[in-house]
């Protein structure tokens, strides 16, 4: 799948890159080389469809932003080489978030490589789970940038590493060119009549499913984002519905991590969608303010989803790891019957499944200690999450 760019503005520091000549051979669009102060301000919908391309300002590999304490968070580390996305669901995060509504991107590959180099050489023993789909979707953009096949090349090189691409789209084209062992691709799921409904202009979940077989047929490890999971009359069916899908398309052997997470959303992002999706019923349901200035669904509602779609992913396999996005120790334990006791705990988790189920990735023998060592860097907050 395409999305329309209309116009391509091209900083003036960026024109000599090899990924800004390959955007514009690909594109065909018109372009202005500008500098940073020439943009302004523009509305959403335009900046879906207004590409700018410039170099990184400072550090491009973070640590996840997750959220604070008492909520458990996997640590996970991004990339952000893009930001922004040309698909328009209705919760989408990136409304509020970012300062600028023009898809970015950053040209020096090389040097974000270096980046992610440099990092990788302070933990040479540990697992880093790193993905480029935190203030982006991973392969929305990648007809034109291919920037995926650079990523691959580079991280086919690092032992203990696992890139991971995010998406809702099926543009899987030029990942299919370079397979490898260490790179998980992975899809948000939704019932279709949501996906079709609240995730406008992404690809369906049948083209999706499809995607995913492909990647699994040359040898990708896959994953599935349950998040945000949706509350609506029948959820409970759809989302059984959505859990057979997959598992009639795909291999569960190959499926290196399933996150459930409920829809969430800083309050303000409440009336940015009330503003532009006013019609659609997810913005008005029942919601607390969680310890971490977030809305959610109320704790009791939370637990009654995950315990249905937990229970079945298990019933479908029961050695398929599954992980929550940003929840308490004590829905950890409602729902799973046990808990990571800490972000350092999870963290060790996924180290020690990928190590024993996908053996043929070489990794050293995860060791506690190496999970234990590594400074986090959320916020704390003081009292005790009930909600």
């Amino acid at each position: 799948m395409k999305f329309p760019i209309n116009k391509i503005f091209i900083d003036k520091k960026a024109k000599g890159f090899g990924l800004t000549k390959r955007i514009l051979r690909n594109s065909g669009t018109p372009h202005e080389i500008v500098t940073g102060h020439d943009l302004h301000s523009c509305t959403i919908n335009k900046g879906k469809k207004t590409l700018y391309v410039t170099v990184p300002q400072g550090e491009v590999i973070k640590q996840c932003p997750g959220t604070g304490e008492p909520y458990i968070c996997c640590r996970y580390f991004v990339i952000n080489q893009q930001i922004q996305c040309p698909m328009d669901c209705t919760y989408c995060i990136l409304q509020n978030y970012l300062s600028s509504a023009y898809l970015t991107m950053y040209a020096d590959i090389n040097l974000i490589c270096q980046q992610v180099e440099t990092f990788l050489k302070k933990y040479p023993h540990r697992l880093f789970r790193i993905g480029t789909g935190e203030l982006t979707d991973s392969l929305a953009l990648d007809y034109l940038s291919e920037v995926t096949v650079d990523f691959l090349k580079f991280f086919s090189r690092k032992k203990n590493t696992i890139i991971e691409f995010k998406t809702k789209t099926d543009t899987i084209q030029n990942l299919l060119r370079f397979p490898l062992d260490n790179a998980v691709i992975s899809w948000s799921v939704n019932p279709q009549e949501l996906v079709k409904k609240y995730e406008i202009h992404s690809a369906s979940l049948k083209k999706r499913l499809r995607a995913a077989q492909k990647c699994q047929d040359k040898g990708f490890m896959l994953g599935f984002h349950f998040d945000p999971l949706l509350y609506v009359q029948n959820w409970e069916e759809f989302y059984k519905e959505v859990i057979d899908q997959i598992f009639s398309s795909v291999d569960s052997s190959r499926i290196a991590w399933v996150s459930l997470g409920s829809l969430r959303y800083p309050p303000e992002l409440q009336r940015i969608m009330k503003k532009r999706f006013p019609g659609h019923q997810i913005i008005y349901e029942e919601m607390i303010l969680g310890l971490d200035g977030k809305l959610r669904y109320p704790r009791p509602l939370r637990i009654a989803m995950f315990k249905k779609i937990y229970d079945y992913l298990k019933f479908k396999d029961a050695d398929l790891f599954i992980y929550f996005c940003m929840e308490s120790v004590d829905v950890w334990e409602r729902v799973m019957g046990k808990n990571p006791e800490s972000n350092a705990g999870l963290d060790y988790w996924f180290a020690e499944s990928i190590y024993t189920r996908f053996p043929q990735l070489n990794m050293d023998s995860p060791s506690r200690d190496d999970y234990e060592g590594y400074p986090d860097e959320r916020l704390t907050y003081k009292k005790k999450d009930k909600r």
